[in-house]
């Protein structure tokens, strides 16, 4: 198996962070060659058709579009063409006595909070998190050498903002509980809806244990909430158009350092053998180990070992359609449930594609997404009577609370399929199926961060397991990072 072209770049993963460098990089004239193992782009946010539908593969949502945020800055340096639809409230939580609607407006947000809880003096904690999501977006864009690659790279940390920084690093070690407890702030309600927020956006629902900057963060994000017109599909592809070398169906199978990565690297795929100067992943950080022979390497990821299937969260979903309602609140809801079976968890995600997106919305149907968290230990060792009975009892349980919630019956409900996360294993090749990245929790060090190790020369990682993190908002401006550092 022989190769004739050497690329600038060769990235592995085509979701929104293997698109969005590969894009970037492409645009300031490096050739690329991108690979994916799956058919179509997106990763873990990417989409399928069935039944003449598109449904998104996750419970997805765009965020991150406000003026000089990540997502922002990507479609105007792209010219991405995407008909975006902004979404207010940007959700709706749905608890067993209460509706409550996140509206975009603040003073509006805050007249929603007093209507459904009148006894709690909610101002203070929400003008933090405003001031805390607006402070760590700052500092996004004031610091784009975090996460540190290079020691070269540490005089720009201290700049006219890196003060300004300094004030913002006890919200890294404060939780989002303590903030709630010096408010008083003690309504089991209340504190549910941020919880399961929480759940959705930083992947932890512990309040005593979620970062109050990463916390407030999460929690902002309705604001910013919009809807692109063909659903992630749209997003994927308008990215994809833009990355001449995409090579599908290639499943990586082995990298072979040149040098030590200094003359570059060598990827063998089921397919082909591709050669790059550079080399960037942006697969789990934990799926590496077995695609190098060399012991140190080895070694070396060896130290980031894949969470067991109790430790870090995973999916079940549900894919569906429902007849088209123009009435309805919002196209995203969290609804609260009695504890779901095999997952353990209290509400779910659903997103709806908009009444009027004539791409997704067709037959007089509106197709629906729903996720909630579960842990991969519950679906993975079971045999197929028993993993089937597991799957039919946690979708009537949700679908149960999805009717009484949108006032459906069984018969509106059609184009069932379910998804656990041995489906995650078979589309994403992540280890356990595990999907959303790491919880943000206390417990982890603020050093994984900031600094970006790397075993070789000219190797860099991106994704949901390497900073920033959580989110396509996130994972894209890591992407973007990786683009200012390696090209100013």
């Amino acid at each position: 198996m022989t190769t004739t072209k050497t690329y600038d770049y060769i990235v592995i993963g085509a979701g929104s962070a293997g698109l969005s460098f590969s894009a970037l990089m492409e645009r300031k004239g490096f050739s690329v060659a991108l690979i994916e193992a799956h058919s179509l782009p997106g990763g873990c946010s990417s989409y399928f058709e069935r039944d003449g539908y598109i449904f998104d593969a996750g419970a997805t949502t765009l965020s991150g579009l406000k003026s000089n945020r990540p997502i922002a800055n990507l479609i105007k340096d792209l010219d991405l063409k995407l008909e975006l639809t902004a979404i207010d409230p940007g959700i709706v939580s749905i608890l067993k006595n209460k509706i409550i609607h996140r509206y975009k407006n603040p003073m509006k947000w805050n007249e929603e909070l007093i209507r459904v809880f009148p006894k709690i003096q909610h101002e203070k904690f929400w003008t933090k998190v405003s001031e805390l999501e607006h402070s760590g977006w700052s500092l996004t864009q004031d610091f784009k050498n975090i996460p540190l690659r290079s020691f070269s790279t540490l005089p720009s940390f201290f700049n006219s903002k890196f003060f300004s920084a300094i004030k913002s690093l006890p919200n890294l070690f404060k939780s989002v509980g303590a903030e709630l407890n010096d408010l008083a702030i003690n309504d089991p309600d209340y504190l549910a809806m941020i919880k399961e927020m929480l759940f959705i956006t930083a992947q932890n629902n512990e309040l005593n244990d979620t970062p109050l900057l990463m916390g407030a963060m999460g929690l902002a994000y309705p604001e910013d909430t919009f809807y692109a017109t063909g659903g992630m599909k749209a997003f994927a592809n308008a990215l994809a158009s833009k990355c001449s070398n995409i090579f599908y169906r290639n499943e990586v199978r082995q990298i072979l350092p040149i040098n030590n990565g200094r003359d570059g690297f060598q990827v063998l795929t089921n397919k082909q053998m591709l050669q790059g100067k550079k080399l960037i992943s942006t697969i789990p950080i934990w799926n590496h180990e077995i695609l190098f022979d060399d012991k140190k390497v080895k070694s070396f990821f060896q130290k980031y070992p894949a969470p067991q299937p109790d430790e870090c969260w995973s999916a079940f979903m549900i894919y569906l359609t429902v007849p088209v309602d123009y009435n309805r609140d919002s196209l995203y809801y969290q609804i609260h449930t009695d504890a779901i079976p095999h997952c353990g968890t209290h509400s779910f995600f659903v997103s709806l594609s908009h009444p009027k997106d004539e791409v997704r919305s067709i037959n007089g149907r509106q197709v629906v997404t729903i996720s909630t968290h579960t842990r991969s230990k519950e679906w993975l060792k079971l045999d197929r009577v028993d993993y089937e009975n597991k799957k039919d009892e946690t979708s009537e349980f949700i679908l149960n609370y999805l009717k009484k919630a949108f006032n459906i019956t069984d018969s509106d409900l059609q184009n069932v399929m379910t998804g656990t996360p041995k489906t995650f294993i078979k589309y994403t090749h992540r280890n356990s199926g595990l999907v959303g990245g790491i919880p943000h929790s206390l417990k982890r060090s603020p050093l994984d961060f900031l600094i970006a190790k790397s075993p070789l020369e000219n190797f860099y990682m991106l994704g949901d397991t390497q900073f920033p993190g959580q989110g396509i908002a996130a994972v894209i401006l890591g992407a973007q990072n990786l683009e200012n550092y390696l090209t100013n």
